[in-house]
């Protein structure tokens, strides 16, 4: 978890966070040991594992594309290989929506694509339907800047699940600017 260590080093024990496309909850498990956490995902079946999980997170049933919150301010958002299964023509929006969503100092942890696919698909991956879709890491990181972030730290890791087409994957530690304001 060097990744989700990197992101709330700087953020207080009881700071609202989101898991945007939670699935199954493994990174809301280690998150919600010490945050308020809200994890959001389309799928009924991932959300009832996540609950599971992490007894203590609130979820929520949304398609992240048309997610909204009347009351932002997170202290983060986690998005772990959730936006590369919405069309990437989607992403520049929602990424400037995670930007809105944070208060001024707050967050976000993104997986995106590290290769250009326009739109993949397979009918049968781990036993559910999959859409893929996502720009290469260049243009990725350059969608998280034009949100205006501040980008900490990026880099290309390897998938070993997808060792052929799609195996890497742009990681992403970014930062809204302003003095920190978390809500509580």
């Amino acid at each position: 978890m060097p990744w989700l260590e990197q992101l709330t080093a700087p953020i207080p024990d009881g700071a609202r966070v989101l898991d945007l496309g939670c699935g199954a909850g493994a990174p809301g498990r280690w998150l919600s040991n010490r945050f308020d956490v809200i994890g959001s995902d389309i799928s009924r079946v991932q959300l009832a594992i996540a609950a599971t999980r992490s007894p203590g997170a609130q979820f929520l049933r949304a398609d992240m594309g048309c997610l909204h919150f009347s009351d932002p301010g997170f202290a983060a958002v986690v998005a772990l290989y959730s936006m590369i299964h919405v069309k990437r023509r989607l992403h520049s929006e929602i990424i400037g929506r995670i930007h809105d969503w944070l208060a001024p100092g707050g967050r976000c942890l993104l997986v995106l694509g590290g290769g250009d696919t326009p739109i993949g698909y397979e009918d049968d991956w781990f036993g559910a339907p999959m859409l893929w879709s996502h720009y290469d890491a260049d243009a990725s990181l350059e969608l998280v800047k034009d949100a205006g972030f501040t980008v900490e730290k990026s880099d290309i890791v390897h998938d070993p699940i997808a060792d052929d087409e799609g195996g890497e994957h742009l990681f992403v530690v970014a930062e809204r600017p302003g003095a920190r304001r978390f809500a509580h």
